[in-house]
C-alpha cells in the first residue's frame, strides 16, 4: 500500500513502470475519486499505458483483486469493484469499531510522552485538506481526507492498525462513490479538527465519540442507489 509520504512519482507519459508504479497510480485514482466504481481495467490498455507486458499488469490486477479493489470476472476481464448495499454498511461498520481503538492508543501514546508531535502532524494536514476545499481542488481534498485517518493510525504505532486502515480507505472511497454522488464532501470539513481538539485536550471519551459520529456521518451520506456505469479515459485518469 501506498504510505502518506508517498507521492505520485511517475511522468505523466512514463516510458516503463514497475508493478509498484502502477498498482499505485489505480490506487491513488480510486482514492482521488478519479476510477469510478464498474470501471473495465484492460489489461491491453493499461499495459500500453505503462509500457509494460500484459503480463505484469496481470500481476497487479490480481493484487488488487485480493485487496478487493478490482473484480476479475472470467472472459470479461477486470473492472474495479462495485461494493454492494451490504459490503458499503460492513466497511463503515468496521471502521467504527477500529478507529476509537486507533484514537485510544494515539491517545495512550500522547499521555505516556511516545507521540510528542503527532498534534502538529494532524493539524498540519487538516491545513493542507482546508486549502485543497478552498481551492476547490477536490482530488487532494479526497485523497488528504483519507491520508488523515492513515495518519492517525501511523501515530498510533500499530503496524497492523495502519495496515487496516490503508487497505480500508480505498474501499471507502468505492462505497462513496457507489452511493453517494461524486460531487459529495469526502469528510465533513470541521470534523477532523474538532477530533484533534479532544485529542489534544486529553478528551478521551470525547474524542472517541466524536469519531464514531464522524463515520456514522459519512454513512448517512450514502444514498444507497446504484450510480449508472460511466465510461472514463484510462490514459486521463491514470497518467494525467
Amino acid at each position: 500500500m501506498p504510505t502518506i509520504s508517498s507521492r505520485r512519482a511517475l511522468k505523466a507519459s512514463p516510458k516503463t513502470a514497475s508493478k509498484a508504479d502502477i498498482y499505485q497510480r489505480i490506487y491513488e485514482a480510486i482514492v482521488e475519486h478519479r476510477l469510478m466504481p464498474g470501471t473495465k481495467l484492460s489489461e491491453e490498455r493499461v499495459a500500453e499505458l505503462f509500457a509494460v507486458s500484459r503480463t505484469q499488469v496481470r500481476g497487479v490486477l490480481q493484487r488488487l483483486a485480493v485487496e478487493q479493489l478490482v473484480t476479475l470476472i472470467p472472459n470479461r476481464g477486470a473492472f474495479v469493484t462495485t461494493p454492494s448495499v451490504d459490503e458499503a454498511h460492513d466497511v463503515l461498520e468496521v471502521r467504527r469499531t477500529l478507529e476509537p481503538a486507533i484514537v485510544r492508543r494515539l491517545m495512550e501514546r500522547i499521555g505516556q510522552g511516545k507521540a510528542p508531535g503527532a498534534v502538529k502532524q494532524l493539524r498540519a494536514l487538516i491545513k493542507r485538506e482546508q486549502q485543497a476545499h478552498a481551492n476547490g481542488d477536490r482530488r487532494a481534498a479526497v485523497r488528504l481526507s483519507g491520508e488523515f485517518h492513515v495518519l492517525l493510525a501511523e501515530l498510533s504505532g500499530s503496524s497492523i492498525l495502519t495496515r487496516m486502515m490503508r487497505e480500508l480507505t480505498p474501499l471507502t472511497c468505492l462505497a462513496i462513490l457507489t452511493f453517494e454522488a461524486p460531487t459529495g464532501a469526502a469528510c465533513p470539513n470541521d470534523e477532523h479538527t474538532l477530533l484533534v481538539d479532544a485529542i489534544e485536550a486529553g478528551q478521551a471519551k470525547t474524542a472517541l465519540s466524536l469519531m464514531v459520529e464522524h463515520l456514522h456521518h459519512i454513512e448517512r451520506s450514502l444514498n444507497l442507489q446504484e450510480e449508472e456505469e460511466q465510461q472514463v479515459d484510462l490514459a486521463d485518469v491514470l497518467l494525467g
